[in-house]
């Protein structure tokens, strides 16, 4: 099995500012480094929990049709395609009325539609290729003056799903606000407008907002937490640490936060 990103996350959930008001720093000029440790906090966080934060594409490769695919890395978000190679050795695309998708468990499976089964592969390495999209949140660019939202990745919605927002370093543009659930519409590729109302009138859009904005879920706050504690050890110990023996972790340290949410 293998698994790799063909698109990564294009923004960070935690953003500069809010590291530097944990990090009690006003200075400007530390803000290349921080940006730098939140970058590596988040792929701590995510390696640990065995997570995606950000919405991104991964492509899961495996040598055969297993009875159930297991995908990588929740929550899924959405399947794109999967694709195998035929015994002539031809590429082929599934059609998505051929399997199934439960994105509800984690990590999300795949198997066969009712009264169908998986097609046979070519004896090869890696014959079978798995594209999907997993994260809890996409970032956004707001177009306040057409009302509209733009994904910055391959993550689609289509009119009536129900999103949430949020918001990292700034806050949302108004008057949308982070505890209510908007209705999708006017959905065209990847801009969106938001209702309140299924079907309704795209709510007008007063400013762009500051910071970064996300669409659909939210990074969980234990993540946050602990990619904040990461920053200031790291932002504060330029070296390698070494621990006095025995070595205490503090409670709710950054594994104890991120423990909670690793998936198995």
């Amino acid at each position: 099995m293998i698994l790799t990103f063909s698109r990564g996350p294009r923004a960070e959930p935690l953003h500069v500012e809010d590291a530097k008001l944990h990090l009690r720093v006003t200075e400007t000029d530390s803000d290349a480094l921080i940006r730098s440790l939140i970058t590596a906090a988040l792929g701590y966080a995510e390696m640990f929990t065995r997570r995606q934060f950000v919405t991104a594409t991964l492509r899961l490769t495996l040598d055969a049709f297993p009875a159930v695919i297991r995908l990588p890395r929740p929550p899924l978000a959405s399947v794109t395609s999967i694709q195998y190679t035929d015994i002539d050795g031809v590429t082929q695309t599934l059609s998505s009325s051929d399997y199934q998708v439960d994105g509800r468990s984690e990590p999300a499976r795949i198997q066969p539609a009712y009264g169908e089964s998986w097609p046979s592969t070519r004896r090869e390495l890696n014959a079978v290729t798995v594209t999907y999209v997993a994260g809890y949140a996409t970032p956004v660019s707001v177009d306040a003056s057409a009302n509209t939202l733009t994904l910055l990745g391959d993550l689609t919605y289509a009119d009536d799903d129900v999103v949430r927002l949020s918001n990292s370093g700034g806050a949302l543009p108004l008057p949308l606000d982070e505890k209510t659930d908007y209705y999708v519409v006017s959905a065209t590729g990847s801009t969106v407008s938001l209702s309140l109302t299924e079907g309704g009138a795209a709510i007008t859009l007063n400013d762009a907002g500051t910071g970064t904005t996300f669409i659909g879920g939210t990074v969980p706050d234990q993540a946050l937490s602990a990619m904040r504690l990461l920053v200031g050890h790291w932002f504060e110990n330029r070296e390698a640490v070494t621990l006095p023996v025995p070595a205490r972790p503090l409670p709710m340290a950054v594994d104890s936060l991120l423990w909670a949410l690793r998936t198995f």
